[in-house]
């Protein structure tokens, strides 16, 4: 019968191997230790809304957060032929708003940033 009890190492090499990583694995603790209310963190990369349009991530849970930040999205592309706008996985904007979405990502995403998942649309 395979030991069910997981040491610190093996849990983060298994939580790693889920994508979720380091990060992830050490909020996860702190959230579910000591009986200790967690803190609501505000993720520290994303510029402030009056600087980008679609900066605004209040409404995504840190799962979300995280998952934007695994395909390393970014604001403003690095490459100019791989834009957000035309990816084959942009969502259009919803009436006047500057932000169309992703269909793998949750949240704004503006039409000028950049993503690992980038495909050409």
């Amino acid at each position: 019968m395979e030991n069910k009890n997981i040491d610190r190492k093996n849990f983060f090499k298994r939580v790693s191997l889920f994508g979720i990583g380091a990060i992830g694995a050490t909020t996860l603790l702190k959230a579910c230790g000591g009986g200790e209310e967690a803190p609501q963190q505000t993720p520290e990369a994303a510029p402030a809304p009056s600087e980008d349009p679609c900066g605004d991530l209040s409404g995504l849970s840190e799962a979300e957060i995280q998952g934007r930040e695994s395909l390393n999205y970014v604001a403003e592309t690095p490459n100019p032929e791989e834009r957000c706008d035309n990816c084959a996985l942009w969502i259009e904007p919803a009436g006047d708003s500057p932000c169309g979405g992703c269909s793998i990502m949750a949240g704004p995403i503006h039409p000028a940033g950049w993503c690992s998942a980038w495909v050409a649309g």
